[in-house]
C-alpha cells in the first residue's frame, strides 16, 4: 500500500453509488482510503473520530458533492475544515466532485469556497475510473515531484551520463519515445511499461498492471494515464539509481 491517505467525504446515496466505488478503485491501486463504514469502531464518537483519524490525516480529499450533501451541516462543516487546512497549511489537496448539481448550486451554498479549487463533473459511476485516473495523475506526480529529479529530460540525460550498458540501452529506449508524436501516449506508456519492469523495484505495480491491461484490451490510452506511467518511471529511475 502506498503511504498516502485519501478521505472519501459524502452524503446519502452516494455511499453506494459512488463513494464504494472510489474506494475499490484507490485499492486497486495500492493507495488507501479514509471510510466511515471501515475505519470507525462500534461506541467512537464520530465528529472526534472523524476530524482526528480521518481529517487532521489525510493527504487528499474527494469531495462527492450532491443536493444531500449541501443540505446537511456535517458534510459542509467537513468541507470546512478541510479547506481550512488547505488554506492554512497547503498540506492537502481537496477534489471537489459535483454529482447531479450545477456551479451554480454550489455557489449559492455555504462551501461556495470551493469554486476556487478545480472541480469535476460527474453523471454517472462509468466515469469513475477516468476520474479517478485524474487523481492518481496528481498523486504520483506530488510523489515524483519530492524527488531528487522530477523530469523525463533529467532521467535520460543521466542515463545518457552512465557509462553501464544497461544504461546505455536505457538512454537509446527513452530517445526512441522521444522522438515519437506526443500524443502517441500508448506507445510511449508501452515502453515506459516496459523498463519499469526492468527496474523491478517500483511499489507501484497495481497501477502498472492495471494500465497495463488496458493496453492488452485495446482501450484508449489517455493523457493522464500516460503521465501517470510516466511519473511512476521517473520515481522507480531515481530509486533504482539510488539517488
Amino acid at each position: 500500500m502506498i503511504k498516502l491517505v485519501i478521505f472519501i467525504s459524502f452524503s446519502g446515496e452516494a455511499r453506494e453509488k459512488y463513494a464504494l466505488k472510489f474506494l475499490d478503485f484507490f485499492n486497486n491501486n495500492g493507495i488507501k482510503c479514509w471510510y466511515d463504514h471501515h475505519e470507525l469502531y462500534l461506541g467512537d464518537e464520530l465528529r472526534e473520530t472523524i476530524t482526528k483519524d480521518g481529517i487532521q490525516r489525510a493527504d487528499y480529499c474527494i469531495l462527492l458533492i450532491n443536493k444531500t450533501f449541501l443540505e446537511r451541516e456535517w458534510p459542509c462543516e467537513e468541507a470546512m475544515q478541510f479547506y481550512d487546512r488547505y488554506c492554512k497549511y497547503k498540506n492537502i489537496v481537496l477534489f471537489p466532485i459535483l454529482i447531479d448539481i450545477s456551479k451554480e448550486d454550489l455557489n449559492n451554498s455555504k462551501i461556495r469556497f470551493l469554486l476556487k479549487i478545480k472541480y469535476q463533473f460527474l453523471k454517472s459511476a462509468e466515469e469513475i475510473d477516468k476520474i479517478g485516473y485524474q487523481i492518481l495523475n496528481r498523486i504520483f506526480n506530488d510523489i515524483k515531484n519530492r524527488k531528487y529529479l522530477t523530469s523525463f529530460e533529467q532521467i535520460k540525460n543521466k542515463f545518457k551520463r552512465l557509462t553501464l550498458s544497461e544504461s546505455v540501452n536505457i538512454y537509446n529506449v527513452l530517445s526512441t519515445i522521444d522522438s515519437l508524436s506526443p500524443l502517441n501516449y500508448r506507445d510511449k506508456s508501452i515502453l515506459l511499461i516496459c523498463l519499469i519492469q526492468l527496474f523491478d523495484n517500483s511499489p507501484y505495480m497495481n497501477t502498472i498492471h492495471n494500465i497495463s491491461y488496458m493496453i492488452y484490451k485495446n482501450y484508449s490510452i489517455s493523457f493522464d494515464l500516460y503521465k501517470i506511467v510516466e511519473a511512476i518511471f521517473i520515481i522507480s529511475s531515481v530509486d533504482f539509481l539510488d539517488l
